[in-house]
């Protein structure tokens, strides 16, 4: 193994642009055989009308979602009068007809009636069909403000099949099912009012982008919301919508030849046309610092933002620079200064570069019984440290040696890849300008990231406070639209023509012991090693079945220890050790297995490890330290309690597991917490080390080479004492649940959190084709769940559900459903989500597509090297001793609807928890109380915190 890192290969990319305009980047890489597929757009919410914001937002949803005149409709000429007139009567809705009360209340009657009558001819969600019976992944769609993003990643044989439906989404869209969408689009902003971050982000950017279109929401205004326009949306879409700003960017296991004639085969017909003017002058900023403040719950936090400068700007990179030096997570000002020596309880910056203006933002949030001025001074400091250049020129450097070996990850993806081409366009940079970025910021010194930062962090800024207490929850008025029947059974000829195209199987992948990963048994359990066959990176995971179920203060005292030094080395001293190696050491203690995982370049490996051993043996702490650590434990709890994803949390394992909630019966008080004492914290790391170990490695070592490494090899003296054996594992099992259960946690907010859980059977691999099937069937793309909840309702921006396998032998099986909803429809929305779990609605066709979808999804799956050891040992867990993919494969194609409903039917009387965190004010609780045993809870009963 060589003694220093081997060079950086470089990405090779091709660029073309089509006759119309459209550029095209293609990169291969045929590490697997898939290909990550984007589709650029470069406009967003920047390029909307004043008047009606969030236009690129619903136009995102309208192509991701609901077709085009030859996909999603039986009749798409039966079917335009309805969209017509849908179009026209929401156009009166935003004029002075949709402004006095009782005439808007019609308008919206005769919108629900166009909608049902335009609904007879629509087929939902058929191109999340078409992709999902490729086995396709990673559907999905985006927009920021200067940007909108479709995405899919598709099996490399499919690419003729994707570049049909592609061509077809872009040419000729059709934005049918607006109301229901409308509908979801709102949820998604109830969703965005009550994240208390977006919240502040929102204030900020009105004051820092001044008259400018950053300063907007992309999910648009609630009056615009409430006042939609189809006719708006069209004309975004023909105006910024062109070739000639868009790109197709493709990376993986692709033949660049075919693949481009097959883009200008399909996307060549576009049209282009002339482009509107984008840039959008900005007003002069207040020469004083602005102050503003918000209530909100959770942490609070104050931020100090500057306007800076767009991506391009010559001092781009050197502001980048400048943020790494405050913030790089090891040997930053923020860092070593603040976080580390625990002066507060957290600190950050991170810098926003877009294609007309950027931003840098410095942030901190206070220990216990600190103020926010106390932060806001602690944050000045560091930030005139900086403009100072009182930061060490050899982190600087130790920067680009980190910057590489983010490189070489990147190279391993297709999804990466991708994303460094698609930053090439948006930024209408060449590619050699994103290629060589690396190179030139390793030419950036200390004096230009000092000029740099004086020249942009000066006091034209806004400072940002967020304190803790309950908001002002905004309430979007409901339109009230009627359910939407579902077709399950029809498809446009477009899908059948693009389900008939010929294809070459890919065949399933094996993996095999001796061949792709070996298994050898050490003096301290098992080792699996797989070989990296792209570069120098190694990663080396430790596994320790112990965790916080076993030992909770084992769990704290690996919390701790990740503020330990060693040696003569500080906290900050033994950061700056793996920042200077490139390497990145973690800890992650669950409930019943701890991992330990070191990565960095193959010579840095063997000397990470001693120093990680060391620092198991003999943590570097002291008293102060271990205070601070549990004062700002307590801190954290106190404030996340009234959160709704803590209420959610502990609701469910309270519905699912009553007293023996890990909550209750595995957590340790605040008093108890607060009680540790520093040694028997120090021994955690020690006793987690004395444990027998799994051992993963994926990298350029050989097995001897490793083994030596980890002192196995056949000269080194077995000097350790053996291993202690793992503790008994404690199958997953859940309360006895009869009938139905409805639990209810209070949180005043615009969006009800919901969860309907059914404990099944014992995990049993025999059964797992069964599983496979039933969760495509129920929640796959454009599944049961998502189509009723969402689609026919309206009910839910997301929504989804399944089965949750148990993870080893003897652990139980758990069938889930989610949704968020407004808490006035939280009622219907579980009552619907209750009524699909109970009763599997009999679907053949939904069927054959859900069982094609999960065959190909198994015949497609590929796992990387880096995973051929982690999915061994999960297969020896749950008692299988090879790869189960192939019979897997073989019975999924035995299987027919009748053993899917079969499987399914206990489910019509089994016991049921619908765990529910909402505004009990506004929710129907009569209402839920008609479909379960009604039980109100409170955070006391539910935490011993």
């Amino acid at each position: 193994m060589p003694d220093t890192p081997l060079p950086v290969p470089e990405m090779a990319v091709a660029v073309h642009t089509l006759d119309n305009g459209l550029r095209v980047y293609l990169a291969e890489n045929h590490d697997e055989p898939w290909i990550a597929c984007r589709i650029a757009v470069r406009a967003g919410a920047a390029q909307e009308p004043a008047h009606a914001t969030g236009l690129a937002h619903y136009l995102e949803h309208m192509l991701a979602n609901k077709g085009s005149v030859e996909l999603g409709t039986k009749d798409a000429a039966a079917e335009r009068p309805h969209l017509d007139a849908l179009r026209e009567l929401y156009e009166r809705l935003r004029g002075e007809e949709g402004r006095e009360p009782e005439a808007r209340a019609r308008l919206l009657a005769k919108i629900d009636e166009a909608s049902v009558s335009a609904n007879a001819y629509a087929i939902a969600n058929e191109l999340k069909q078409a992709y999902g019976l490729m086995g396709a992944r990673g559907l999905n769609a985006m927009t920021s403000h200067d940007r909108t993003i479709y995405t899919v990643d598709i099996p490399s044989n499919r690419i003729e099949a994707w570049a049909t439906l592609e061509g077809d989404r872009f040419r000729h869209p059709v934005f049918r099912g607006f109301p229901t969408e409308l509908e979801t689009i709102i949820e998604e902003k109830n969703r965005a009012l009550d994240n208390a971050n977006r919240a502040l982000a929102r204030e900020v950017a009105s004051r820092i982008f001044v008259d400018h279109p950053y300063a907007r929401d992309v999910l648009g205004e609630v009056g615009h919301l409430l006042t939609p326009s189809i006719a708006e949306t069209e004309a975004f879409f023909r105006r910024w919508y062109v070739p000639n700003n868009m790109a197709v960017i493709l990376a993986g296991d692709l033949d660049p030849a075919r693949t481009l004639e097959l883009i200008r085969t399909h996307f060549g017909g576009l049209e282009a046309r002339a482009l509107p003017e984008r840039a959008h002058p900005f007003g002069a900023m207040a020469k004083a610092e602005q102050r503003v403040q918000i209530t909100h719950r959770g942490d609070p936090e104050v931020r100090i933002v500057w306007r800076t400068v767009a991506r391009t700007h010559p001092d781009a990179e050197a502001l980048l620079l400048a943020d790494m030096m405050l913030d790089n997570s090891a040997t930053g000002l923020l860092d070593t200064r603040l976080t580390q020596p625990q002066k507060v309880r957290d600190a950050g910056s991170f810098p926003r570069f877009r294609l007309q203006g950027g931003s840098q933002t410095v942030w901190g949030r206070p220990r216990a019984g600190q103020s926010l001025d106390e932060v806001e001074a602690l944050l000045d400091e560091q930030v005139e440290a900086l403009r100072a250049g009182d930061f060490e020129t050899a982190d600087l450097r130790a920067l680009i040696a980190n910057f590489e070996v983010g490189e070489l990850r990147q190279l391993e993806s297709n999804a990466a890849q991708a994303g460094l081409m698609l930053d090439a366009f948006i930024y209408d940079q060449p590619w050699s300008a994103i290629r060589n970025r690396i190179a030139r910021l390793a030419t950036i010194g200390r004096d230009q990231v000092v000029d740099a930062a004086r020249r942009w962090l000066g006091p034209e800024r806004v400072v940002a406070r967020r304190v803790e207490g309950e908001p002002e929850v905004a309430k979007i008025p409901v339109f009230g639209l009627s359910e939407l029947s579902v077709d399950a059974e029809a498809h446009s000829a477009l899908y059948h023509r693009v389900r008939a195209l010929p294809v070459d199987e890919l065949g399933v992948q094996i993996l095999r012991r001796g061949e792709h990963y070996q298994c050898v048994e050490t003096p301290r359990g098992r080792l699996y090693h797989s070989d990296n066959p792209n570069n120098d990176l190694a990663q080396l995971t430790f596994r320790r079945y112990i965790g916080s179920r076993h030992d909770p203060v084992l769990a704290k005292g690996l919390a701790l220890w990740t503020r330990a030094g060693v040696g003569a080395l500080d906290l900050a001293g033994y950061r700056r050790y793996l920042f200077h190696s490139a390497a990145a050491v973690s800890v992650d203690c669950r409930r019943q297995s701890t991992d330990l995982s070191m990565a960095g370049r193959a010579p840095v490996l063997a000397p990470v490890l001693r120093k990680v051993e060391a620092r198991l043996a003999e943590p570097a702490l002291t008293e102060g330290e271990r205070q601070r650590w549990a004062e700002d434990v307590v801190s954290k709890r106190t404030q996340r309690r009234e959160t709704a994803e803590f209420k959610f949390r502990v609701l469910k394992q309270w519905a699912l597991r009553g007293e023996r909630s890990p909550f209750l019966a595995e957590a340790l008080t605040n008093e108890q917490v607060l009680a540790l004492e520093l040694d028997e914290l120090r021994a955690a790391s020690a006793k987690l080390a004395a444990y027998e170990e799994v051992c993963v490695y994926a990298g350029p070592h050989g097995v001897d080479e490793l083994l030596a490494i980890l002192g196995y090899d056949q000269g080194t003296p077995q000097t350790r004492p053996a291993p202690l054996p793992s503790p008994d594992y404690q199958a997953t099992e859940f309360a006895p649940l009869t009938g139905t259960r409805v639990f209810v946690v209070h949180h005043e907010a615009a969006q009800a959190k919901i969860g309907l859980y059914l404990p099944g059977e014992p995990y049993d691999p025999t059964r797992s084709p069964r599983y496979r099937l039933y969760s495509e069937y129920v929640g796959g793309q454009a599944g049961l769940i998502f189509q009723e909840v969402r689609e026919a309702r309206g009910l839910a921006y997301s929504a989804h559900g399944g089965m949750s396998m148990g993870a080893r032998l003897g652990d139980r099986n758990l069938f889930w459903a989610s949704a968020a909803s407004r808490p006035d429809r939280a009622a219907e929305a579980v009552a619907v989500l209750m009524g699909l779990m109970r009763e599997l609605p009999v679907q053949e066709r939904r069927f054959e597509r859900a069982r094609g979808a999960a065959i190909e999804k198994l015949v497609n799956a590929r796992v990387r090297f880096r995973g051929y050891g982690f999915n061994a040992e999960d297969w020896r867990l749950r008692g299988l001793d090879e790869d189960p993919r192939p019979r897997l494969l073989a019975e999924l194609r035995q299987l027919g609807l009748a053993e899917l409903l079969e499987f399914a039917a206990p489910l019509g009387q089994a016991g049921a928890a619908v765990v529910l965190v909402g505004d009990t004010q506004r929710m129907d609780m009569a209402a839920l109380a008609q479909l379960g045993e009604l039980e109100l809870r409170t955070l006391d009963e539910l935490s011993a915190y």
